[in-house]
């Protein structure tokens, strides 16, 4: 099994064979590190609720609970059989390694080791988690590890016979620990050393007050031995809350633009740092995050891949009631250039929705929003630019090094890039490497192409000290995203003048180079800086590179199908997620744009399993005009329909398949064509027509005898029955096409068809029949990592709650499935669930405000559209507008009976309406 580990001395950091993962949500994060620390001791249910949620009268929370682990073993992926269930809980077979070894170190004592351990915290320990329940108290604990630890690495410095120079340090401490005995006899110790007594005894004075002011106690009797050996003369605290990325290195070389720049925020509310990628602007903002005593949110933009991506990861920060969280703040907006447009719109409204907010933003341009203030960075002064050399080489300064930061224009990227040759290279073999062709290219050039030039300097540079299959694999290996394995690189790289020989032996130099990373795997990983650059280098093979990487995604995906042992093949493909979409999308508008769309056919499997109906679409769209044959056109034409009505884009879906229909001239594009029409009729919540179609499926399909298609007709056809009130006829073909997805192992099927199989139970009243197959799909969408199960599944207890008369659990549960729910997936009968909830409950407003939002979801007048009439109705009557009320209902009673709408849980719902209301 891959190794998970966990990190906390900072912000959470977990890792799969050393990669790390993003955990989005905090909850999930805040799972890992709880169960992190129980290290490898089961955890019960109740102990993990009120850790994570607090003292509060939570709904079902083992069901929450049971929610929460699905995501998160959805996101560990390969490491996912870590996290487990045992009759006493929930256990992580992983422990908080940083904090194993930071306990070890304080045990081991020895200085060298000391300083290792303390190198460890990236910030504060938990720093994401502060405001969990559990976060505050063990992030305090464990960064007093901390001060112990830097208490014990500085009494092991004055024991070796260290005085006044560690003085401000002490001083901060104290100033922090006022309380801490041993920090202030610390701080006595090295002002005695540097000839300060008076000062000296005027610390372990104001320690003494402190003690009794404050505690009513006496100083130690090590403390009191300190102050008479001083006077014998015979001696030998809260920052703001912000949730930071870790530096990882010092900072050098920019403390007055640091100051400068926290100066201006406190008069203005936009600074935008503009500069050319590699200049800095990321860590100076970092910096001045540190300094600004205001809390501060940091919304990092660089893995947003569409503008409407910006929101979500904003909450994913600031939680839900962002625009409270932001009041008074700083807003951090980091590599905004690619997303310019939207992240300026976003912003805007920010900063007019507020009025105390300031946002710091880093872009390679603009984000000409009223009132921004502009400031440029660019290249390091000469004297910090060495500094920063030395620091990171180890070197001495010297004319060498001036000369080396200047070839790379004294920018921060060429310098760290520079300085991490030296492992190969000594510093006066890098300077005479210095050829008139490199001062050009940083040099001489004015404007903008100075600063591009500028920007490509280190990298050209690490370049030409390349080989020419070196060079070869460096630019062709930045088609891969997200990372490769070996066998990927060689049948993607080695062509025309490369051979597969050369492509294992290249890598490792590579990444002795730095240029990339090795993992576990082993699987490779370049940085983004140089990817960019490696990718800017293909010039002429760039066509020719893609294409091979496309036809690796595509051999790749052929090799992986989705119905045998789907957990496993997912998990394998999940890998590769990022080169697949990447492999997509660079298609569109391209020469392989056909090639693309064949692609996005293999992926509807996958793409279904885990539920990214929003991600299928948007690639589709891209790709749909691309020139294919009719059988791949109608298939995808299929599968883009299918798409487009899972996110409630109804009208386009039925053109689609209208368009599909002519080109399938054999009987499974037969089947599917009618498959995806019953299903887009199921959401147009027009039951005959969805029966009609289904059956046509399901006879072509029995024809041929193709059982994974009886079963999902027989399914579809099922559901139709369930709308049109026939529970009895739904059931026994829910029924039956369990039974056949059982017997071909298809796990995918059977978690669908298990949710819908309890969707009619539930409607026919039988609420316990109903949980029994929703733990049981519950299951297998865990194993799959299918949000689209999770969320029927969610939907389910939230409705058997709602049946139950547990409105608050109905509530509860149903704000958490619209949570977890994918951005821009249709949420419609959900919130009309909710709606209806808040109705019950009193909570009119709220009620109107959900409604509103189920309406906005469609095109048309559709299934959610008629779930929504028998609510209005209920608000109207509860508002005191009979009259209105009786209206709605007239009109969707009439539409009900108009369609051979019947199904029991929308239809019933007018039954609630006063007597007044239906006269």
């Amino acid at each position: 099994m891959p190794l998970l580990s966990v990190h906390l001395l900072g912000p959470v950091d977990v890792r799969v064979s050393d990669v790390t993962i993003t955990l989005d949500r905090p909850l999930e994060r805040a799972l890992v590190a709880r169960l992190s620390l129980a290290r490898g001791v089961a955890v019960s249910d109740e102990r993990l609720a009120r850790d994570l949620w607090g003292d509060v009268d939570l709904a079902r929370p083992r069901e929450r609970l049971r929610v929460l682990a699905s995501r998160l073993r959805a996101n560990l992926g390969e490491a996912a059989s870590a996290l487990s269930r045992t009759s006493a809980g929930y256990v992580l077979d992983a422990s908080p390694s940083d904090v194993v070894a930071a306990e070890a170190a304080l045990s081991d004592g020895s200085r060298e080791v000391i300083a290792q351990a303390l190198a460890l915290w990236r910030g504060d320990s938990l720093a994401d988690l502060r405001a969990v329940p559990f976060g505050f108290a063990e992030g305090e604990r464990l960064d007093g590890l901390r001060v112990d630890l830097r208490v014990a690495y500085l009494g092991a410095l004055l024991d070796g016979g260290a005085g006044i120079e560690l003085r401000a340090e002490l001083e901060e401490l104290v100033g922090s620990h006022p309380l801490h005995e041993r920090l202030s006899c610390l701080l006595a110790l090295s002002l005695y050393r540097g000839g300060r007594q008076a000062d000296a005894l005027a610390v372990l004075s104001r320690l003494r007050e402190r003690l009794s002011d404050e505690l009513g106690v006496d100083p130690a009797p090590e403390t009191v031995s300190m102050e008479l050996q001083i006077l014998r003369q015979e001696a030998p605290g809260s920052a703001p809350k912000r949730r930071l990325p870790a530096a990882g290195t010092t900072f050098l070389g920019r403390d007055a633009d640091r100051a400068a720049v926290a100066e201006r925020l406190s008069v203005t509310r936009l600074v935008t740092l503009t500069g050319v990628a590699g200049s800095g602007k990321t860590r100076l903002a970092l910096e001045v995050a540190r300094v600004v005593e205001r809390p501060v949110v940091w919304l990092d933009l660089t893995a947003v891949r569409a503008e409407d991506e910006i929101m979500p990861a904003l909450i994913a920060e600031a939680g839900e009631d962002y625009l409270a969280e932001l009041e008074g703040a700083v807003l951090v907006v980091d590599n905004a250039e690619h997303v310019l447009s939207a992240a300026s719109s976003v912003v805007s409204e920010l900063l007019s929705h507020t009025g105390k907010l300031s946002v710091l933003a880093t872009s390679q341009r603009p984000l000409l929003v009223e009132g921004e203030e502009v400031r440029h960075v660019g290249a390091l002064p000469p004297s910090a630019a060495a500094l920063l050399f030395c620091d990171r080489s180890g070197a001495e300064p010297s004319a060498d090094v001036d000369a080396i930061c200047a070839a790379v224009d004294h920018l921060p990227l060429g310098v760290e890039l520079a300085a991490g040759l030296t492992r190969t290279l000594s510093v006066p073999q890098l300077a005479r490497r210095l050829d008139d062709r490199l001062k050009l290219l940083v040099g001489g050039l004015r404007g903008s192409r100075q600063r591009h030039s500028s920007l490509r300097a280190a990298l050209d540079w690490s370049h030409e000290l390349l080989d020419d299959v070196q060079q070869a694999v460096l630019r062709r290996a930045g088609v891969f995203l997200g990372g490769w394995t070996l066998e990927a690189a060689e049948e993607v790289l080695a062509f025309d003048g490369l051979d597969v020989a050369d492509i294992a032996a290249t890598l490792t130099e590579l990444a002795d180079r730095n240029l990339i990373a090795v993992s576990e795997g082993p699987r490779f990983r370049m940085l983004e800086t140089v990817r960019h650059y490696a990718l800017a280098k293909l010039d002429e093979e760039a066509e020719a590179v893609r294409a091979r990487h496309l036809a690796w995604c595509s051999g790749f995906v052929a090799a992986h199908g989705v119905h045998a042992d789907a957990a496993t093949v997912m998990g394998e493909l999940y890998l590769e997620w990022a080169n697949l979409l990447s492999a997509m999308e660079s298609a569109a508008g391209s020469p392989r744009a056909g090639d693309g769309l064949r692609l996005a056919v293999d992926m509807q499997d996958a793409w279904m399993v885990r539920g990214l109906v929003v991600q299928a679409a948007r690639i589709y769209e891209d790709l749909i005009d691309a020139e294919v044959p009719d059988d791949v056109r109608a298939l995808a034409l299929c599968n883009y329909g299918f798409f487009c009505t899972q996110i409630g884009r109804l009208t386009l879906a039925t053109s689609l398949l209208d368009q599909a229909a002519p080109l399938a001239v054999d009987d499974m594009l037969t089947i599917r064509v009618y498959y995806y029409r019953a299903i887009t009729e199921i959401q147009r919540g027009r039951p005959a027509q969805t029966i009609s179609w289904a059956e046509r499926g399901y006879a072509v399909a029995s024809r041929i005898e193709n059982q994974t298609y009886i079963s999902a007709l027989g399914c579809v056809l099922a559901i139709g029955q369930m709308y049109a009130g026939d529970l009895d006829a739904s059931l026994r073909n829910h029924l039956a096409a369990n039974a056949i997805d059982r017997s071909l192992g298809d796990e995918h099927g059977l978690a669908r068809g298990l949710v819908n199989e309890s969707m009619t139970l539930l409607s026919g009243g039988d609420s316990v029949g109903a949980l029994e197959r929703a733990d049981e799909a519950e299951a297998l969408s865990d194993r799959l990592g299918d949000a689209i199960g999770a969320t029927h599944v969610g939907m389910i207890r939230a409705r058997v709650a709602l049946l139950d008369g547990r409105l608050d659990e109905a509530v509860d549960r149903l704000r958490t499935v619209l949570d977890d729910a994918e951005a821009g997936a249709d949420t419609g009968l959900l919130r009309v669930d909710l709606a209806y909830a808040l109705v019950r409950r009193g909570d009119l407003a709220e009620a109107a405000a959900e409604l509103a939002l189920a309406s906005s979801v469609s095109d048309e007048q559709d299934l959610t559209w008629l779930a929504v009439q028998p609510v209005t109705a209920i608000l109207a009557a509860e508002e005191g507008d009979l009259a209105r009320a009786g209206e709605i209902a007239a009109a969707a009673r009439a539409e009900f009976a108009a369609r051979g709408f019947g199904w029991p849980f929308t239809v019933d719902r007018l039954n609630l309406l006063p007597p007044a209301a239906t006269s």
